[in-house]
């Protein structure tokens, strides 16, 4: 027997000299020698995963990293090895089994916590939230008072539109803090419970606990909920007559609020302007008729007329006006704004983009006015041209567009994830 655990060790020191000096396929064969002789060492096995992993043979790495973990289950770096190819492979059943291998066979129970941790995070971060709660509830297990597992298992619960089980759980954490703790100590888990009531529309409970977290990185998320939002991304998306987007939006920062008058009136007029049109169109039509010439009263009367037509829905009528009041007016920004938008709703795409384009090519553009016709442009390119989309969107998030740009990229980000699902 110390015969052949001599041999065994010549054997991977060689392996060892030629790993060292980057000759993985002859220190293969040393370790595969050692082995021959007597396979019962599981670093042999994980070297020569390394070495494996190091020519780009992932497949034979990891059998020999299966084979080290057979000889003693408790050989670390075999599971990370593992983990590591797997996670590269995007193999996240066989992710998930080797992690819960390793934590069965862990024998530090700080190390296992801590790797319940880290494979939540691996699972959340990628959206995968029942895969995660997995090992969120292994880690409860062990330490029901961890705070960090408790408060990664509240933010899944959300995430799984289990509310009052986020909140439970938050309780809990809260009650463990002492009376005298700073709010910015507190400050995500007053935001992850509002954001449970939030999502329960129990508004009236929401709002006062988001507040408390308005602070540090919490700001922007929590402004992202308040009816200022909504009515700011709804003003934006009137400007580019996508009312029935509008209209969802201002029902929602009402809902929030009964008292926002904002969003009252923002709806009112959104409505007048669909449905009281008709005396005025044809007064605009015998005032335009036949027109020719550079009157800028003329110009305003178009602008006017256009855009009750695009109200009212009217956009074959409303492309015609464009097109003759560029006619008159000749690449003027305004008419080729209404185009745009009018060819875009009758779904002529290329025309639209074509004239869109033509619009932001005009060196003396205003800085609103570019941003406006991108936040149009991002939509029109939508999901046929998810990069282009992508592109005019980001140039849109600028002034009083940066949160209808920024609705509109997660809104279009969330359409592009579905149909890869799909």
């Amino acid at each position: 027997m110390a015969q052949e655990r001599s041999a065994v060790d010549l054997f991977f020191k060689n392996a060892e000299k030629f790993r060292a000096a980057k000759d993985y396929d002859r220190a293969i064969l040393e370790y595969s020698q050692a082995i021959s002789i007597a396979d019962s060492l599981a670093k042999v096995r994980y070297w020569k995963g390394v070495c494996y992993l190091l020519i780009k043979d992932s497949t034979n790495a990891v059998a020999d990293w299966n084979r080290a973990l057979e000889l003693d289950n408790n050989y670390i770096p075999a599971y990370l090895g593992i983990s590591n190819i797997y996670e590269a492979q995007k193999d996240f059943e066989n992710y998930k089994n080797i992690k819960l291998m390793w934590l069965k066979h862990e024998k530090d129970p700080i190390k296992k916590i801590k790797l319940c941790l880290e494979t939540t995070k691996f699972f959340y971060d990628k959206d995968m939230f029942e895969d995660a709660e997995v090992y969120t509830k292994v880690g409860i297990d062990l330490s029901p008072n961890d705070i960090d597992i408790l408060f990664l298992d509240a933010k899944i619960a959300n995430k799984l539109g289990r509310h009052q089980e986020a909140i439970l759980t938050i309780d809990k954490i809260i009650e463990m803090f002492p009376s005298y703790a700073k709010p910015q100590q507190l400050a995500k888990y007053k935001y992850e419970k509002g954001l449970a009531f939030y999502l329960l529309e129990d508004y009236e409970r929401a709002m006062p606990l988001l507040e408390e977290a308005n602070m540090g990185p919490f700001q922007s998320k929590v402004a992202k909920l308040k009816p200022d939002y909504y009515f700011s991304v709804a003003k934006a998306y009137e400007d580019i007559y996508e009312f029935e987007r509008s209209k969802d939006l201002l029902h929602k920062a009402m809902k929030i609020d009964s008292r926002y008058i904002k969003a009252n009136i923002l709806l009112a007029d959104i409505i007048v302007k669909e449905e009281n049109h008709h005396k005025g169109i044809h007064y605009f039509e015998l005032g335009l008729k036949d027109y020719q010439g550079k009157d800028k009263t003329y110009l305003y009367a178009y602008n006017e007329f256009i855009d009750i037509l695009l109200c009212s829905k009217k956009y074959e009528k409303a492309l015609e006006y464009a097109n003759k009041g560029l006619a008159n007016f000749n690449r003027t920004r305004s008419l080729l704004y209404y185009k745009t938008v009018a060819l875009f709703k009758l779904n002529k795409r290329e025309e639209a983009i074509n004239t869109g384009l033509e619009m932001q090519s005009d060196p003396n553009i205003t800085p609103q006015d570019y941003v406006k016709i991108s936040l149009l442009m991002g939509h029109i390119y939508g999901m046929e041209d998810p990069l282009k989309c992508k592109q005019a969107l980001q140039a849109a998030r600028k002034g009083p567009y940066f949160h209808v740009a920024s609705y509109s990229l997660d809104y279009y980000t969330m359409l592009s994830i579905d149909k890869q699902t799909l």
